[in-house]
């Protein structure tokens, strides 16, 4: 991974978790579909399978839904929300969230380190479709979640 690859990941990885953080404190609109914009946002790393240097097989691609499906699970466990006085829905301020993201962001980078066999361009949308995968599954279960909470709280 280049350090410009590395800088840009970073940063995605701090604005994610500001907004988990923002998240706790401002109040989710009340249909709950900003919470599928990140769904639409990394799904435009979809593009990269028009790169005709991308050297994929189905079980490259079998494996990496596997790895993000996996992934998206503690995730799904972890994300909660509640209704504060206001009466408005929130997340639940987790800091096993945070520490999960971090670490599966840290994952990426290891993958670049000791992955070899596979070029770069194949491994980075290999990635993509993980973290696609694992985005997918957590913000739709959570888009569910919080329909079921606020239901429930009503």
């Amino acid at each position: 991974m280049n350090p410009f690859s590395l800088i840009i990941s970073i940063l995605i990885l701090v604005l994610i978790l500001r907004g988990l953080i923002r998240g706790s404190k401002e109040p989710l609109h009340d249909s709950g579909r900003r919470i599928l914009i990140p769904v639409l946002y990394i799904s435009t790393s979809l593009f990269e399978l028009f790169d005709p240097e991308l050297v994929l097989t189905s079980g490259r691609i079998v494996s990496s839904i596997g790895i993000g499906a996996v992934l998206s699970i503690p995730l799904i466990l972890l994300t909660q929300f509640e209704r504060k006085s206001d009466g408005r829905m929130y997340y639940k301020r987790n800091v096993s969230l945070y520490v999960l993201i971090i670490v599966i962001f840290s994952i990426r980078f290891f993958d670049f380190l000791f992955i070899s066999g596979i070029d770069a361009k194949t491994l980075g949308f290999l990635n993509n479709v993980v973290t696609l995968t694992y985005i997918a599954i957590w913000r739709i279960v959570s888009f569910f979640k919080f329909r079921n909470a606020k239901s429930r709280f009503s």
